[in-house]
């Protein structure tokens, strides 16, 4: 049997009509617009959370990519660590008294060389400002062997060999040692280190075998010969092993006239270039 819509609206409304002393019952279209409005709502709600799970998202990923703020950032990257200032390898000194008699001053670096391998042999060229130019030799391990020879007066060699953290990584000339024509423009010394171990000893009697056993060969002395460093060089390679050169010299780097001319600027003590001594 088939009822139409008014046939169903009489119908709810005789059985919706309240007993004696109460209300009416809500009518159909009443019933109807609650329906709606409850289910407006909800959907309303269900979206406002939606939108609020999708803004905390986005917040999150954002931290997530940005990481802290920068003023975190800025004073973290302030702060050195251990490992940056190791790795700023060995310090020089400042400065290399020098005592000539009752006279007495100080040298200071003009140019400064690092480098991260050991084992070969450097060419460092400078400009000399003064007739007592030095030299200076640092290493991360002061055991490390070091031959410095620089060039002498009569156009020989001179200089000194031994461990890096004893005297044997420096000296200077005076007017009586520098070679003719110090001054006249750019001058070079050759630095060789070698690791602690290095089997001097060995490369010594490979070099010279009939000399092996010499007290001239004896310890570190045997580094002074070319064909001695240059059999350890071959045997060890380079190698990983920081150390630092420094030129020291009497006058400001400002006031120095090579060749008569006047002077022409030049950097403060940093950082230079070497080529390998072979």
């Amino acid at each position: 049997m088939r009822h139409t819509e008014t046939d169903l609206r009489a119908l709810l409304d005789e059985h919706g009509r309240a007993p004696a002393g109460r209300e009416p019952a809500a009518s159909l279209d009443a019933i109807v617009r609650r329906g709606r409005r409850m289910r407006r709502t909800q959907r309303a709600v269900t979206a406002g959370a939606a939108v609020a799970c999708a803004v905390a998202a986005v917040a999150l990923g954002n931290g997530l990519l940005t990481g802290q703020p920068r003023a975190d950032r800025t004073t973290v990257a302030a702060q050195p660590t251990d490992s940056a200032r190791a790795a700023q390898g060995p310090k020089l000194p400042g400065t290399m008294p020098v005592v000539l008699g009752a006279e007495k001053f100080d040298l200071r670096p003009i140019r400064i060389w690092r480098f991260e391998t050991m084992g070969v042999g450097r060419t460092l060229t400078f400009t000399p400002t003064s007739y007592f130019t030095g030299s200076r030799v640092v290493c991360d391990d002061p055991r490390a062997w070091v031959v410095v020879e620089m060039p002498l007066k009569g156009g020989e060699k001179g200089g000194t060999t031994g461990r890096c953290g004893d005297s044997a990584g420096g000296g200077h000339h005076d007017r009586k040692s520098a070679p003719s024509g110090w001054l006249k423009g750019p001058q070079s010394i050759r630095i060789w280190v070698f690791p602690a171990d290095a089997p001097v000893r060995e490369a010594a009697c490979r070099a010279l075998p009939k000399e092996c056993d010499e007290p001239a060969l004896a310890d570190g002395r045997a580094l002074w010969r070319p064909e001695v460093r240059d059999r350890l060089a071959a045997m060890l390679g380079e190698r990983p092993g920081r150390w630092a050169a420094g030129i020291y010299d009497r006058a400001d780097p400002f006031t120095s006239v090579p060749d008569g001319e006047p002077p022409a600027a030049t950097d403060a003590p940093v950082a230079g270039t070497s080529t390998p001594a072979g």
